[in-house]
């Protein structure tokens, strides 16, 4: 390990990978990234601030965020290994992937991240052999949450089918949780093998593995169907009435359903057993979706002001639709510096910059949401019309002829229109996210 005494030269030179690092993460250069990280783990003095970036402060999905605030594991090494597989998952370099993994099994001890390699390297029935020591050392929610899906932000058709395959091969020699955890596996990638529905939903019990049932209830809500999504999701709030992610995702499903103002009365009532930035964003999520902006803004300032970055994003948007451009901008700036990849937050910016006639500059987000979600509605919502304010109705009828069935419907029906797509997005007023489950209830009324 280099030493590096302190002196400016390699305090220096520690500073610059440090900016390489976050500069190849944000281009997608996953093996030149990777190689980067280990160079930045060499600098002795640099290892604990590097390790600390790596697994909690790099922008993405991880399984990291939620332990540290569980205060649910000690911090190894090997976890380095974990978090840069993380990251050659969501860049779809998934023989990377396998490979990390590989090195995080052999010297890894945390049964969470343990058991989410096993599966993940198609290791299920050692996984599953380790559910039972999972099980009982755990006293966090999230832990049995995330057990539950190993293989999110995985849609790769013939990897979600071969561990389809492994969980189908173990299914029958498994007992009690193990079991029930394997049937919440089968429901969950059944559905993403686009088998549906091959299994029903499994039926949570009113106990603390209810909270496993969580990503089943997820499933539900992309069908629609919000009265069996609440209903296990109900058994978890139950079962786990202090978890932020039980509470949050109850009245998330409550909102999308329709019982929108129950939704938000529900989160005012959490709010005082759980109080945390973390549940101010998912709250916040809400005020916005529901309009009501200048709530919005207070209750991400909790969030914001507790150092948690979920808040700025929906801060951002929420402060463009009081008419506060220069924050608002600010906002969503700072929402994409944390993660370029905030598609949310890039859709955002793209509208304000559109509606203030910076075409340019809207296109650049608008293009890098699309790269990475060809299908995102609302930057083809967006993009149909910048075309149409350049004066290019060619290009308007291009980008709308990809938008979602249902929302040329709630557009009226034929080619479609500027004035009604745009009184749409009036329509949806806080709403940018992608999944329809967020905007069903308003674009088919």
């Amino acid at each position: 390990m280099t030493r590096g005494p302190g002196n400016k030269a390699s305090i220096a030179d520690f500073a610059k990978l440090h900016t390489l690092f976050q500069r190849l993460f944000a281009e997608n250069r996953t093996a030149e990234l990777l190689k980067t990280a280990f160079r930045l783990l060499k600098f002795e003095k640099g290892f604990a601030a590097t390790l600390n970036f790596l697994l909690f402060r790099l922008p993405g999905d991880t399984i990291f965020h939620t332990k540290t605030s569980a205060r649910s594991f000690t911090l190894e090494k090997a976890a380095v290994f974990y978090r840069l597989a993380e990251i050659c998952r969501d860049k779809c370099d998934f023989e990377k992937m396998e490979e990390l993994l590989t090195m995080y099994i052999k010297d890894g001890h945390d049964e969470l991240t343990l058991f989410s390699a096993l599966c993940l390297t198609g290791n299920i029935q050692k996984a599953y052999a380790l559910a039972p020591a999972l099980f009982k050392n755990s006293s966090s929610a999230e832990t049995l949450f995330l057990a539950a899906d190993p293989w999110a932000n995985i849609h790769e058709a013939r990897r979600i089918k071969t561990a389809l395959l492994g969980v189908e091969t173990s299914f029958n020699g498994l007992k009690g949780q193990v079991k029930s955890l394997a049937s919440v596996h089968r429901f969950i990638l059944s559905e993403r093998a686009g088998l549906k529905p091959a299994f029903r939903a499994p039926r949570a019990p009113e106990s603390a593995a209810s909270i496993m049932y969580l990503p089943a209830a997820e499933v539900l809500m992309g069908r629609f169907e919000f009265e069996m999504a609440e209903k296990i999701l109900r058994a978890a709030a139950d079962a786990w009435p202090a978890s932020e992610i039980a509470c949050g995702k109850l009245a998330e499903a409550m909102f999308c359903g329709g019982k929108r103002k129950a939704a938000i009365e529900f989160m005012a009532f959490g709010q005082k057993r759980i109080n945390s930035p973390g549940f101010s964003a998912w709250r916040g999520q809400l005020l916005l979706f529901s309009s009501r902006y200048r709530e919005t803004v207070r209750e991400l300032d909790k969030t914001i002001g507790a150092g948690n970055d979920l808040g700025w994003c929906w801060r951002g948007a929420a402060l463009f639709k009081l008419g506060r451009k220069g924050p608002a901008m600010e906002n969503l700036t700072e929402a994409i510096k944390i993660n370029p990849n905030d598609l949310e937050a890039r859709v955002w910016r793209a509208e304000m910059l559109r509606t203030g006639k910076k075409f340019t500059r809207a296109l650049d987000d608008l293009n890098h949401t699309l790269k990475i979600m060809p299908e995102h509605p609302w930057a083809l919502a967006n993009l149909a019309l910048l075309a149409a304010e350049r004066g290019d109705p060619a290009g308007f009828s291009s980008h709308y002829s990809r938008l979602p069935e249902t929302l040329k419907f709630a557009c009226g029906r034929g080619d479609g229109n500027p004035a009604a797509l745009s009184e749409l997005l009036a329509k949806l007023k806080g709403i940018r996210r992608h999944e329809p489950r967020f905007f069903h209830n308003l674009t088919t009324r």
